[in-house]
């Protein structure tokens, strides 16, 4: 597999709650922005989380495929959970870097508000283990509530601290017009919200909500290279403990460390823009620390004191406003972060930016780690 691969194109659908439009019509509005005026695609590859769960559909690469009459095309439907936008671009990377396929459309979609709160929370325990955990557990705010409690505990941070990823997290939102919650919020006000799940509180959750976002990938002999977002690099995944009763630390997502060092391996330097998924606050810090950007225990206060936002001395990090404020499509949040990271690197990206970005990531995990998804970009001259 030596070929290149570029995103050529990107679409994304403003997270929200879109309770006038089916998954389709989001999914082929992100498809046909990224598409432009590209024609044709060899393959489409598909991701959502629940549209199984809750509408019972299957194939939907190909409905997909059909509805927006991309007859012929290779198509494939990919589910990942939490990481299944990563997961997708994986796929289609590959197609594309072995020379199976000349042009890929990748399109992440998800729906979370069609039904009543309690029914969607009963459908996000299929992210668990189905055979035990999913039967009995204390719920995904439950986990991370411990989590933060015992990461608090463990490194001597407080509560406060905490707080200041939220807040950066709706500083960033402020300027993206695909967020879902465009304000800013004030760090004291994290702590004093309605809670969840102790210490965590509403303000360190993610806001159910529904979206679609798309990205075109080509080879590198396609005549739409040369005007290329980013160049896709890498792309890469490993499975880790299916639940934190099987970690060695709780605290450590090992498949997301893995992926990470497969996936830098080619590439030299930091990435100077990342987006990460942080479905709750301790999520986000926890990838922080996998992904080798922050030490361990240390990357609350790194963000407490502005390292990566603008003019903080590391990479900017979920200038989107990451899950907690551009909202959390699960099966389509992969797809979007990369839609943003090559927006980004082509100073293109509508909101806050990093002037002079070289390189790119994106990472997802599922759950509490069942797999860890990265993927690496780097810009186009």
């Amino acid at each position: 597999m030596a070929g290149r691969v570029f995103v050529a194109g990107a679409g994304m659908v403003k997270v929200d709650r879109h309770y006038g439009r089916s998954l389709r019509d989001l999914a082929a509005q992100a498809a046909l922005e990224a598409l432009g005026e590209a024609g044709g695609v060899d393959a489409l590859v598909a991701s959502s989380a629940l549209q199984y769960v809750e509408r019972g559909q299957l194939d939907l690469a190909g409905y997909l495929a059909g509805y927006l009459g991309l007859r012929g095309a290779r198509v494939l439907s990919v589910e990942a959970g939490e990481a299944g936008g990563l997961a997708a671009l994986q796929a289609g990377w590959a197609l594309v870097k072995s020379g199976v396929a000349k042009r890929v459309l990748v399109v992440g979609a998800d729906k979370l508000t069609d039904f009543v709160s309690a029914r969607v929370y009963r459908d996000l325990q299929s992210l668990y283990d189905a055979e035990v955990e999913a039967l009995y557990n204390i719920g995904h705010a439950g986990e991370a509530g411990l989590l933060a409690r015992l990461y608090m505990e463990r490194y001597g941070v407080d509560r406060e601290t905490l707080a200041y990823w939220p807040a950066m997290m709706h500083s960033h939102a402020k300027s993206n017009p695909y967020a879902m919650l465009r304000f800013a919020i004030d760090p004291a006000s994290v702590p004093k919200a309605m809670p969840v799940a102790d210490p965590l509180t509403l303000l360190d959750a993610f806001p159910l909500g529904d979206g679609a976002a798309a990205v075109l990938l080509v080879g590198e002999g396609d005549e739409l290279a040369g005007e290329a977002l980013a160049e896709l690099v890498s792309v890469a995944s490993a499975s880790g403990s299916y639940s934190l009763g099987h970690r060695d630390d709780p605290l450590y997502l090992d498949s997301l460390a893995a992926a990470a060092k497969a996936a830098l391996a080619a590439v030299e330097g930091q990435p100077d823009v990342v987006e990460v998924c942080d479905s709750f606050t301790i999520k986000g810090l926890l990838e922080l620390e996998a992904l080798g950007l922050a030490p361990r225990g240390q990357a609350a206060e790194l963000a407490a004191e502005g390292r990566f936002t603008i003019g903080g001395d590391g990479p900017l990090v979920n200038a989107s406003g990451g899950c907690k404020a551009r909202g959390h499509p699960l099966g389509a949040t992969g797809v979007y972060q990369a839609a943003e990271i090559a927006l980004q690197l082509a100073g293109r990206f509508p909101g806050v930016s990093a002037s002079g970005a070289r390189l790119g990531l994106a990472a997802c995990s599922n759950g509490v780690g069942s797999s860890g998804h990265v993927a690496v970009f780097r810009g186009v001259e």
